[in-house]
């Protein structure tokens, strides 16, 4: 034998000792793959429950396909609108909030035979759908759209937003070679305006002043007043397609310009309008509508004993010189001009538009009972869960934690929490310094301001925490099974692992 020859070895005899013991299951066939341990079956559930929450039992659904009335141009629309009206349309401008207002103005309007002249331009997409899903084709949005969250309140940056669009939008209609008459919604109309667009001149408008006039009075521009400039209303304005029209439109958006709004400032589009017609005299020929037939409402709602003396000479009257929704509805019905109560059917938008409710933000208002029900709730756990918070992400816990126990009081309905930003929005509005405990009187501001319909679902509420909750695990096991190097983390470690973290992450995201 070579020194280089290895010696042959003969296998054991069943009496002697091997070398090295043999595996207990040499010769037996390969063991199954391990499907019924306890973390396999986890991972199962948690995959059925994550397919489930994304791919819900029923028929497939199909993409709603786009709208159309996203690509409808303001040329189009005011071809439409002017067809119907020799070449005049009537024009004016909502948000969400608005449509209600819209609705009591569009029935005054219908009444006089004049809807279908009108085309509305909608400041946000959902009053733009809105609209046209009951009235085809007269509405259109002049992009871009707003900030559909800001507040329209009267002297706000949103209303100032609101409005400075408006010049544009009458300029753009001019171009297009049609006369224009723009109206206020918060306007009722008692008879037909257009006989007293008399003569041919480029500009027709209202006075905004209290002091009654003689029936007879002048028709040219009033002189200036303590500020230096007329008062004339920018809510109802008729103009021709001149270039005396032109001109004063362009001027008005020069001086919105020069006059933008400020906290110090909390100006409108009115000033930078008498400011124009102002500066245009000699070069734009205007009238003067007449007080007796178009009242500012400073004079028709204070001023009984003129409303007497000039009676059955009523042509349009604007609910101004007051603010806020509710007031203005308060004082139309008890002047019995809030026609949609007792006559929403005759809105073109239909009686169930004419008479929903929408918060500041146009989002359609819960049904009473649904929103009494969770604004009580917040109340009565002011003290034991709000109270205390002395921080943003303190109070959005406790917002959160709120939410999750009213939707298990309700059972099945469910409430679908707010944005993060939606709700910071609000808090910052009501406590913009955040340092103390927010005051009761506060947080139901607050409460009040986010509870809309579209909130209101059915068992969606906590998706986002069972998405993290249940997905986190699977993504983990499948990570282990994909990525080299992990294979060796044993399966009890990585599931509890990827469960906690996800548990953190939601704790930290205050929706724990």
């Amino acid at each position: 034998m070579s020194l280089h020859q290895r010696p042959q070895q003969k296998p054991p005899g069943g009496d002697s000792l091997p070398f090295s013991a043999a595996p207990a299951n040499a010769g037996l066939p390969p063991r199954p793959f391990p499907l019924l341990t306890l973390p396999y079956l986890f991972s199962i559930l948690a995959l059925l429950l994550l397919l489930a929450l994304l791919f819900p039992w029923g028929p497939p659904r199909h993409a709603a396909p786009a709208s159309p009335w996203r690509s409808y141009t303001l040329q189009d629309a005011a071809a439409f609108a002017a067809a119907a009206g020799n070449g005049t349309i009537i024009l004016a401008a909502v948000s969400g909030p608005y449509l209600p207002f819209l609705s009591n103005w569009l029935i005054s309007v219908r009444r006089a035979g004049r809807a279908d002249q009108v085309l509305v331009i909608a400041e946000d997409y959902e009053t733009l759908e809105r609209i046209n899903a009951a009235w085809p084709g007269h509405a259109v949005l002049v992009p871009p759209a707003p900030d559909a969250q800001a507040a329209h309140k009267f002297g706000s940056q949103g209303f100032f937003n609101f409005t400075s669009r408006r010049p544009r939008h009458l300029l753009q209609i001019l171009e297009l070679g049609y006369a224009v008459m723009y109206n206020d919604v918060d306007m009722v109309w008692l008879a037909d305006p257009f006989p007293y667009i008399v003569g041919t001149h480029d500009v027709y408008f209202m006075d905004d002043m209290t002091e009654v006039k003689p029936l007879d009075h002048s028709h040219a521009l009033p002189p200036p007043g303590k500020k230096g400039r007329p008062y004339i209303c920018s809510c109802m304005i008729y103009l021709q397609p001149t270039e005396g029209a032109k001109l004063l439109l362009r001027k008005w958006i020069e001086e919105l310009k020069e006059q933008p709004w400020s906290k110090k400032v909390k100006s409108n589009d009115q000033p930078a309008f008498n400011w124009a017609l102002l500066k245009t005299v000699g070069q734009v020929d205007v009238y003067l509508l007449p007080q007796s037939a178009f009242p500012t409402g400073g004079l028709y709602f204070k001023n009984k004993t003129w409303v007497k003396e000039t009676k059955g000479k009523h042509v349009i009257i604007h609910n101004n010189y007051i603010t806020g929704f509710e007031k203005k509805i308060k004082r139309f019905r008890d002047h019995k001009l809030w026609l949609v109560d007792e006559h929403s059917d005759e809105s073109p938008l239909g009686a169930e538009q004419a008479t929903q409710k929408t918060d500041k933000d146009g989002k359609v208002v819960p049904k009473p009972s649904e929103a009494k029900e969770l604004i009580n709730f917040m109340a009565k756990n002011y003290e034991t869960k709000v109270q205390s918070a002395k921080t943003f992400d303190e109070f959005y816990h406790a917002i959160y934690e709120l939410i999750e126990m009213f939707c298990e009081e309700r059972g099945q309905l469910q409430y679908k929490m707010p944005s993060k930003k939606r709700l910071e929005d609000a808090y910052k509005v009501v406590h913009p310094n955040g340092t103390a405990n927010l005051s009761k009187t506060d947080f139901m501001k607050i409460t009040e301001s986010i509870i809309t319909m579209d909130s209101f679902t059915f068992g969606k509420a906590a998706l986002d925490v069972l998405v993290v909750l249940f997905g986190a695990p699977v993504c983990a096991l499948l990570a282990k099974r994909i990525i080299p190097g992990l294979k060796s983390f044993s399966d009890d470690m990585v599931i509890p692992l990827a469960t906690s973290g996800a548990v953190v992450y939601l704790a930290k995201t205050n929706k724990l």
